[in-house]
């Protein structure tokens, strides 16, 4: 009879989310917490918060520091992440966000993702407008012209970044692309710091475009949007009509994969900078 559902849903239920509760605490921690951080954090017992840790522990899904006082997610909840992320398929992730984005600014939308020195684009939903950028699935851009190629940079690996940043030909491809790569270097920091990349024709003539990336849970870039203005509709208050929902949508998908901000994020930032 344990088994059946109850007037108050399955039983077991409450339990499990009190836990589920316990771990996101845990997980968003800045430093691991104590049963009084986490009790007054949840809003639980410290009765019920011990004997939900100890469960937990149990399982392998927390573990107590070296010192017995503070707790951490365990190997066992690692391992589970990882897998989840792994059977991740980033175009299904972030489809219904760009979506969105392509609603809510009026503008096509793309996804890509670095490919031999270069971005791959794997998604893109197109305006609904007479005039609109095209763009076909699997075409590859220049890193150095493209909003996307500058966000993803910007929040790459220093070691990744500089590494790619020496092997890019910086051909012009419009008469107003970035051919230096000292220029080039200073739009990354930008955008490192705002959060955010323009292509202001660099790519194609008369068009446009806001990008931003999608990052993992280290703050690393896996992917990068954006969104394609021709020039004769482009709209006053950038940074609010298209920035501002692009951002949203990223980020969005962004904690999907397990990304928070913290100050590991910031100096990525900071180093992008130099």
């Amino acid at each position: 009879m344990d088994d059946q559902p109850t007037p108050d849903g399955i039983k077991g239920a409450a339990a499990l989310n009190k836990g589920i509760k316990l771990l996101a605490a845990i997980a968003d921690a800045e430093v691991p917490p104590s049963v009084r951080d986490l009790s007054d954090q949840t809003m639980l017992p410290r009765p019920t918060v011990y004997r939900l840790l100890a469960a937990l522990t149990e399982a392998g899904l927390v573990r107590q520091s070296s010192g017995g006082h503070t707790y951490q997610l365990g190997a066992t909840l690692v391992t589970i992440a990882h897998r989840a992320l792994d059977q991740m398929d980033i175009r299904d992730i972030a489809h219904e966000h760009l979506l969105k984005l392509r609603d809510d600014t009026g503008e096509t939308v793309h996804l890509a993702v670095f490919s031999n020195d270069a971005m791959l684009y794997v998604d893109n939903i197109e305006s609904r407008e007479r005039v609109r950028m095209k763009c076909s699935l699997g075409v590859s851009v220049p890193l150095h012209t493209t909003a996307v190629g500058k966000a993803y940079l910007a929040f790459s690996p220093e070691d990744q970044r500089e590494s790619a940043l020496q092997r890019l030909k910086l051909e012009d491809v419009t008469g107003h692309s970035i051919t230096s790569r000292d220029a080039l270097r200073a739009q990354i920091a930008d955008a490192a710091r705002r959060g955010w990349s323009t292509d202001e024709e660099e790519n194609e003539r008369d068009i446009f475009c806001f990008g931003a990336p999608i990052l993992d849970r280290r703050g690393n870039a896996v992917a990068a949007a954006s969104i394609s203005i021709p020039r004769f509709r482009l709209r006053p208050m950038a940074e609010t009509v298209y920035v501002a929902p692009l951002l949203e949508a990223t980020t969005n998908v962004s904690r999907i994969l397990g990304y928070r901000p913290n100050a590991s994020v910031a100096g990525k930032a900071k180093s992008a900078a130099r």
